[in-house]
């Protein structure tokens, strides 16, 4: 079994322009990141390249850009927590300024299992202290915290969410769960492994690795981390899951440690 528990999708009629977006803010960041994007954005082309990789059930990550995108979004993303038989897992969409309390809640009471937050989107830094009520709130109603670290197209010149900066944060609190998505942080990957390795509460993913980490430092920073605490991830539509499926397949873990960063760890967080 696979679970990729970092992929991203939008409404039919906002994907083309979506994907469009954000593929011309890659380009125009100047940081070498390949745009390639491997679907439409829409849910039936994740599906269909699920199908194509072998992954069973993804976890898909709304952002909210504005506070008056969090309703809608999660008004869209909650008819795949009514359908018991969907592979879609959805994560809510919430925005971390002064109502953020009364919209944790309702995620939390509506059933989805975690929330997705992004400094580079969402104006913030890790290591605000008014963030550390957030992270803590999110532990409170048991919702896991799915963060972007590293480097990002849309402010390459500020990095929100540092190595440095999470060892800060989980020094100061204790009953968050908090994965750091792509290994602990675009480009600062090793240095995250280092850091924050002893972590309490930790998770890392490992989306948008394939084509920039080799088989050798993918398997080093698992050893680091230890693999019950490493979620596969793809960040589809921008890295293809089969290609991340076959960095893994490519380290030297054994059986067991793959099938728990394939699914067994990804299940156990989700109670599923």
């Amino acid at each position: 079994m696979i679970i990729d528990f970092h992929t991203h999708v939008f409404p039919d009629g906002l994907a083309e322009r979506a994907i469009a977006s954000m593929r011309a803010c890659v380009r125009d960041s100047g940081l070498g990141f390949e745009d390639t994007a491997y679907t439409d954005g829409t849910v039936q082309s994740l599906l269909n390249i699920m199908d194509k990789g072998g992954v069973d059930r993804s976890v898909i990550l709304p952002v909210a850009t504005k506070p008056s995108q969090v309703e809608s979004i999660n008004s869209w993303t909650a008819r795949f927590l009514k359908d018991p038989d969907s592979r879609i897992i959805p994560f809510g969409a919430v925005y971390p300024d002064k109502d953020y309390e009364r919209n944790l809640e309702a995620i939390a009471e509506a059933g989805y299992k975690g929330v997705k937050i992004h400094g580079d989107y969402q104006n913030f830094h890790a290591d605000e202290p008014r963030m550390l009520d957030f992270y803590r709130k999110c532990g409170e109603l048991g919702l896991i915290i799915v963060i972007h670290a590293g480097i990002d197209p849309v402010s390459p010149g500020d990095v929100h969410v540092t190595p440095e900066a999470m060892a800060w944060v989980f020094d100061k609190i204790s009953s968050a769960r908090i994965v750091l998505a792509h290994m602990g942080g675009i480009r600062c990957e090793e240095k995250a492994s280092r850091l924050l390795c002893s972590a309490g509460g930790l998770y890392v993913d490992t989306s948008y690795c394939a084509g920039r980490i080799s088989p050798e430092e993918m398997h080093d920073m698992i050893y680091i981390y230890g693999a019950d605490k490493v979620l596969f991830g793809s960040d589809c539509p921008w890295n293809d899951p089969a290609d991340d499926v076959a960095l893994i397949n490519s380290t030297a873990l054994s059986g067991k440690e793959k099938d728990m960063i394939f699914s067994k760890n990804a299940c156990k967080l989700l109670k599923i």
